[in-house]
């Protein structure tokens, strides 16, 4: 396990997931319209996404992940008034992370997030695959397609639900325990 190094493009915003392994995170590519979509309003396009319109994740237990310094510079959005949490660096508009709420203790960290030097397939393991490979740009060649998109749901699934079980779902560095985000979401579109 190790500890691995988080920051946005400018060094304003600065973390890291406390002992993290392959066993305890899930390593995926998310090819979907909407992490397309926050990447482009970003203008971060270029830095998240893939030749196939996809953004590595890694999704983490929320206790996991601590905000060392910065945490001013968060900002969130969402696409929808019901939509994910997709949290950002105001300072240098890097995406960090997706979150669904307080009660699901889940968070999918951006790879931009992930600072410089931490050897994702040493210390992450290999990714799993593919989730909505179906709206990638261009079909994607049979290396990156990984597990089923229906394995790696069930994946996400049982560790939410571990995640969930044990209490990682608090504190978390995005909600307060009421349940509010801790920086009211700008809504793209009602």
């Amino acid at each position: 396990m190790i500890d691995l190094a988080l920051r946005c493009h400018c060094g304003k915003i600065e973390g890291v997931v406390k002992q993290v392994s392959a066993n305890s995170c899930n390593r995926m590519a998310c090819y979907c319209k909407d992490c397309r979509r926050f990447a482009n309003h970003l203008s971060a396009d270029s830095n998240t996404l893939n030749e196939y319109g996809g953004t590595e994740l890694y999704q983490v237990a929320p206790n996991s992940l601590r905000i060392t310094q910065g945490a001013e510079h968060l900002a969130c959005l969402r696409l929808k008034r019901k939509g994910i949490y997709r949290w950002y660096s105001a300072c240098c508009n890097t995406p960090i992370a997706n979150t669904v709420s307080i009660k699901l203790p889940f968070v999918s960290v951006f790879h931009d997030f992930v600072a410089e030097g931490q050897q994702p397939d040493l210390n992450l393991g290999k990714s799993l695959g593919a989730v909505h490979s179906d709206q990638a740009l261009t079909p994607l060649p049979e290396h990156l397609q990984g597990l089923s998109q229906r394995k790696i749901v069930v994946k996400t699934v049982l560790k939410l639900l571990l995640w969930k079980l044990t209490g990682k779902g608090r504190p978390s560095p995005f909600f307060e325990d009421l349940g509010r985000a801790k920086v009211k979401p700008v809504i793209l579109e009602d």
